[in-house]
């Protein structure tokens, strides 16, 4: 369920509870209802295209999915974005997430060599679109992190591309991306690549727990976008496993310090620099145990999801990763 905020943002409940229960049901509807006005056009057209009856159970199971990762809050309602109208009426802000990406930007399998009708960015987008059209200016587009390893596309665009345009930023630089956390498999082929895919995005890559050798953040720890007169805070974080898996691509140039207390940091700038609503977009996972000892290691915990929404107040929304 969606909570309201007054006119003056003053009637806020930021709970750990209300940030893990944020759902919004006008999306659930707007889903459901593209989903089976498709199938009623199928039934009425006998296309090639339409969903056998164990595809369609699959894709009710994924819009189910989907629904658990859509998260909303409802703000004053406004005519243009930064005019809320006066007194109570309000507008349902929606934020849809993607994470573990790993490039796949098109709907195929590279190692079947097979048609992959459930995964990929080309796929992702033509919901988000809808999703859009329904909720003009009140959509809000995160990742968590892994975009820029993971299948064969992604290798061969570091391989030929690694100089140029990065066909994956691009992808999200058309499908107009909010801000992204960045992801561990970032760091697979290097730093610079890393970089240059920053600058490449139209949209801020994140990661408040992220430090060159002399203490200075490496990237952006948050940023804000407005949408229907709402500014609404990105946070973004890292798993410090990173120091671990990439510790050769990353020795001399960064280090990484604990997920929780960068978050609370970085939440709290955010608020202060006029934020209403706040997103977490973490790349880390829920709370399992960490794949590398902490103690010899001397890291902190690899999956903390769990502990951000629960002990960081502040917080309206955490999207999280890295443990799929």
């Amino acid at each position: 369920s969606c909570r309201t905020l007054s006119n003056t943002h003053n009637n806020r409940d930021h709970t750990p509870e209300r940030a893990r229960a944020s759902l919004s049901a006008g999306l659930a509807r707007l889903l459901l209802d593209t989903y089976f006005n498709h199938v009623a056009e199928c039934e009425r057209t006998a296309e090639w295209s339409c969903p056998t009856e164990r595809e369609s159970m699959r894709i009710r199971t994924t819009l189910v999915f989907l629904l658990l990762s859509a998260g909303c809050r409802t703000a004053p309602l406004s005519t243009t974005a930064g005019s809320p109208l006066p007194g109570t009426a309000t507008v349902e802000l929606a934020v849809l997430s993607t994470t573990d990406v790993h490039g796949r930007v098109r709907g195929w399998d590279y190692y079947g060599d097979s048609a992959e009708s459930t995964r990929g960015l080309t796929r992702e987008a033509t919901i988000i679109d809808s999703v859009r059209a329904a909720n003009r200016g009140r959509v809000v587009l995160v990742d968590a992190g892994d975009l820029l390893q993971g299948n064969p596309f992604a290798y061969v665009a570091m391989k030929q591309f690694s100089r140029g345009a990065n066909p994956i930023i691009a992808a999200m630089n058309s499908m107009r991306y909010d801000a992204a956390a960045i992801g561990n498999h970032e760091y697979n082929y290097g730093v610079p690549y890393l970089e240059s895919a920053v600058g490449q995005a139209r949209f801020p890559m994140l990661s408040a727990n992220t430090y060159k050798l002399d203490g200075s953040h490496a990237f952006k720890s948050w940023t804000i976008v407005e949408r229907a007169g709402i500014r609404i805070g990105i946070v973004g974080a890292t798993t410090p496993g990173v120091m671990v898996w990439d510790a050769e691509n990353i020795k001399g140039r960064l280090k990484f310090g604990d997920i929780v207390p960068a978050v609370r940091t970085a939440v709290a700038e955010v608020r202060k620099a006029g934020a209403d609503i706040i997103v977490v977009s973490v790349h880390s996972g829920l709370n399992e145990a960490s794949s590398y000892d902490t103690v010899s290691t001397g890291l902190p915990s690899e999956n903390v999801a769990a502990r951000v929404a629960r002990e960081i107040p502040g917080i309206d929304h955490v999207v999280y990763g890295h443990s799929h």
